[in-house]
């Protein structure tokens, strides 16, 4: 599995068609303002994994397999790939939202957190103020310790 930047429109547009097909929240992603990645084997995308970024902190959205590919543990490589990728940007942490993978990030070392304790920047995304349903479970991963 190859990591390639989302930095064409081509590449925009196969990243936001896999997450329709994953029934996943596709508005608001840019790749001039977010760090998307796309996941290709033999030249066809299998997996996508993004990260928004305020101030200190990130939200990782857009984590998906294709379903010919599920079961593989590609999804737990998008997700370290994600923790890396956050933590060259010298991230205090990251946050993410989500209604069906909550074991998967707690096995990661993601622990869920009420949304109120969430940093304020990251609670006037678009994801918590209204892509992703109140219902959905907040989690957080510490990537460095504060002072």
């Amino acid at each position: 599995m190859i990591p390639v930047d989302i930095n064409t429109p081509e590449y925009l547009e196969a990243f936001t068609e896999q997450l329709k097909t994953a029934g996943l929240p596709h508005e608001g992603l840019s790749k001039e303002e977010h760090v998307l990645i796309g996941y290709y084997e033999n030249e066809k995308l299998i997996g996508t994994g993004g990260i928004e970024i305020y101030d200190d902190y990130g939200l990782i959205r857009s984590v998906s397999i294709t379903a010919a590919n599920r079961g593989k543990k590609l999804g737990t490589q998008i997700a370290y790939h994600l923790i890396d990728k956050a933590k060259e940007k010298n991230l205090t942490g990251l946050y993410l939202l989500t209604e069906t993978a909550k074991d998967f990030f707690t096995k990661i070392g993601f622990e869920t957190i009420d949304r109120n304790a969430v940093a304020k920047p990251v609670q006037a995304s678009s994801e918590f103020s209204h892509v992703c349903p109140v219902t959905a479970i907040c989690m957080y991963l510490q990537l460095k310790k504060s002072c």
